[in-house]
Parts: structure tokens; C-alpha cells; sequence
């Protein structure tokens, strides 16, 4: 019976190593997924920002040419006044 028990204690050793291997392997994939979910959904967050900074910068820009296309109205016009304007300069005598 000592003989079964001490055979026994050699073989559970590596049958115990081997499982816990396993077990532990599955944790450290487990942890490897949740750390990956998690960077992905860091990555989609920043992005949503973005692509909102984005939108919102898109339609600034719109606005801006749309004000700059009349300003260069309001600027020909201007220009078209004082083409017919006479420079009046002073002389120097001397």
C-alpha cells in the first residue's frame, strides 16, 4: 500500500502541474482579451471625439467661406467705388 501511495504522489505532481498550466493559461488569455476589449473601447471613445471635432470643424470652415465670399463682394464693390475717385496729393514746394 505504501508502494500505491508513493507512486500515486509521483504522478499527481506533473498531473497537478499540467492542470494548473491549463487553468492558468486560459486566465492569462482571458486577461490578454479583456486588456484588448478594453484598449478597444478606449480607441472608440477617442475616436467619437474626434470625429465629432471633425464635424464640428467642417462646418466652421463652410461658414468661414461663406462669410470670406461675401466679404469679397462687400470688397469688389468698395474697390468698384473708389476706382472713380481722384487721388488728391499736396505737392511739396520748394
Amino acid at each position: 500500500m505504501e508502494i500505491w501511495i508513493t507512486i500515486l504522489g509521483y504522478l499527481l505532481a506533473p498531473v497537478t502541474g499540467v492542470v494548473s498550466w491549463i487553468a492558468a493559461s486560459r486566465k492569462r488569455k482571458n486577461d490578454f482579451l479583456t486588456d484588448l476589449q478594453a484598449s478597444i473601447d478606449l480607441l472608440s471613445a477617442k475616436n467619437k471625439e474626434l470625429i465629432n471635432e471633425v464635424v464640428n470643424l467642417r462646418g466652421e470652415v463652410v461658414q468661414l467661406k461663406s462669410e470670406n465670399t461675401a466679404l469679397r463682394r462687400e470688397i469688389e464693390e468698395l474697390n468698384e467705388r473708389l476706382s472713380n475717385v481722384k487721388t488728391i496729393t499736396k505737392t511739396k514746394k520748394e
